[in-house]
């Protein structure tokens, strides 16, 4: 009886050794999840960056475009160019671009012409039509995203602002009354941004907005507000 007492205790004592490790670490165990909840709470303060999924570093951009130039009051422009982009980095680039303008009379310069609407037509009298316009530009694009479409595919894009200078063709009236139009050419400046949309790596759509700033033909500065879209092609 005595024997099996010892054994008894023995066989307890031996558990007790074999339990003390796990007893030990469960205890630890809360411990150390403070310290990785501490750890991975400070990792997880940093945001994640993704990149960007069409990369342009390195890269031509070739595109045509057509547009309007609304805010004349006597004529409607449309313009229809092209531009060439290469890019330094992804967020900065430099562009020529060139386009040749077609005009078309307003609303207003017709109802001024209207003769059912007077007793006599307003021939309305422009100093300045403008033909073409080119030059070169920096562009910088500091934000790019992802953007839901029709909840069942990401469209990705880039933001730029474009800032340039170049030359501007138009003709001027003559002094002489009925006299013929002469050609001539203004340094314009010019300001603008717009969206590209990627349809695939080699594809994407953009929409700009682009204001030209130049000496007007009777004094002050004219500034045509151009509005295009067109369509932009990368090389590999």
């Amino acid at each position: 009886m005595r024997n099996t007492r010892i054994a008894v205790k023995a066989v307890l004592v031996a558990a007790a050794v074999m339990l003390l490790p796990v007893l030990g670490v469960a205890e630890e165990k809360p411990m150390l999840d403070r310290y990785l909840d501490q750890y991975w709470g400070q990792k997880r303060e940093v945001k994640v960056i993704q990149k960007r999924l069409f990369m342009k570093d390195g890269r031509h951009e070739f595109g045509l475009f057509v547009g309007t130039i609304p805010n004349d009051e006597f004529l409607l422009y449309y313009p229809i160019g092209g531009r060439y982009n290469y890019y330094f980095s992804e967020d900065i680039g430099i562009e020529l671009f060139g386009a040749y303008l077609f005009e078309q009379q307003s609303d207003l310069s017709n109802f001024l012409a209207d003769r059912d609407s007077f007793n006599i037509s307003i021939q309305t009298h422009l100093p300045q039509i403008l033909r073409w316009t080119a030059g070169v530009e920096g562009l910088w694009s500091p934000l790019h995203g992802k953007v839901g479409l029709f909840t069942t595919k990401l469209a990705h894009f880039d933001w730029h602002i474009a800032l340039g200078a170049g030359a501007l063709g138009s003709t001027v009236a003559t002094r002489e009354e009925g006299g013929d139009r002469k050609s001539k050419i203004d340094v314009a400046g010019n300001a603008g941004t717009g969206l590209r949309f990627y349809l695939s790596d080699s594809i994407a759509l953009r929409l700009e907005y682009r204001n030209y700033f130049y000496a007007a033909e009777q004094g002050g500065v004219s500034h045509p507000a151009e509005i295009t879209l067109g369509a932009a092609f990368f090389t590999k």
